[in-house]
């Protein structure tokens, strides 16, 4: 009977998981997999643990023989002392053994046990939220080569770089897809607007004042969509809004009637003052914009648009 065979017994005579005896000898339950399928063997101290873990002698793990048997005891019968195998001559011993030394954890990325010099750990971490503070937990450790351990950071780095050039195109994408979108819609209203009224304004410099609109159209979105200070006064201006008095009538149908006509005025002059606001907030965000949008482009250029909403 090999040594792994040996263990495998003990251990399921303790009736014990792989897992379970792990945490009790300290090492991973992968090291306990591979002692028991003899494709390794635990170092000299851990066995002289195991032998007296499992109450059996130390040169009988090394040896071959067959496992003692179990006596079966008679009810009332006295205990009589079970004397340990007598430990095998040296002649007998003919099995070579690979002292394997620090075999106590096995890298994440290749499998391989890791030997003491080559060990490195990490620490595996989460977030948790409590109320408005997020912390970063560690829950336990992950270990590695020290090759291997490179070798994952850069597979990180790697893939990190690649996401955020995924970011970047699509947040150019949009940013100017939509942008181009409503300057093109923008200078086609102004084009329509000025060469209907050619006898007003001369079609060179309507097409003029056409272009303008459209390119203020375009920077004015482009500047929304990335995250920049424009969208913060577009919604300041465009939120704004006018509060109108309580209204005081009489329990009386000229009374009802008044509340009526007046809620209806309300709301009118109220629809009205924030139609005036969305325009105010268009025009001058679109005149913001169109000074700024080559700084806020350079900008981006500049970060990648890692600071980009989208």
């Amino acid at each position: 009977m090999t040594l792994g065979q040996k263990l495998k017994k003990l251990r399921n005579d303790k009736g014990l998981t792989q897992k379970e005896l792990a945490e009790q000898l300290h090492v991973t339950f992968q090291t306990i997999s591979k002692w028991e399928s003899d494709k390794n063997e635990p170092d000299i101290s851990t066995l002289k643990e195991l032998s007296k873990f499992y109450g059996c002698s130390f040169d009988y793990l090394l040896s071959e023989e067959e496992p003692p048997k179990e006596e079966v005891k008679e009810e009332g019968a006295k205990e009589e002392a079970v004397s340990e195998p007598e430990p095998a001559p040296v002649e007998a011993i003919t099995k070579t053994i690979v002292i394997h030394q620090n075999d106590l954890h096995v890298c994440a990325k290749c499998g391989k046990d890791i030997p003491e010099e080559e060990l490195v750990s990490e620490d595996i971490t989460k977030r948790e939220r409590h109320g408005r503070i997020t912390r970063t937990v560690s829950v336990g450790q992950t270990f590695y080569h020290k090759g291997c351990l490179e070798l994952v950071k850069r597979e990180r780095a790697e893939a990190s770089r690649r996401a955020k050039a995924a970011q970047a195109s699509r947040a150019k994408k949009i940013c100017f897809g939509w942008g181009i979108a409503a300057g093109i819609v923008a200078l086609g209203i102004a084009l329509a607007i000025f060469l209907n009224h050619t006898e007003n304004v001369h079609w060179a410099l309507g097409s003029l004042f056409s272009v303008l609109i459209g390119y203020a159209m375009f920077s004015m979105i482009y500047c929304i969509l990335c995250g920049s200070y424009i969208g913060e006064v577009f919604l300041w201006c465009s939120s704004r809004t006018i509060r109108f008095p309580g209204l005081i009538f009489s329990w009386s149908l000229d009374g009802f009637m008044w509340l009526i006509g007046m809620k209806i005025l309300f709301a009118i002059l109220g629809f009205l003052a924030g139609l005036f606001f969305l325009v105010f907030a268009i025009v001058f965000s679109s005149t913001l914009s169109s000074v700024s949008f080559p700084f806020i482009l350079i900008h981006n250029i500049y970060n990648d648009y890692e600071d980009c909403l989208i």
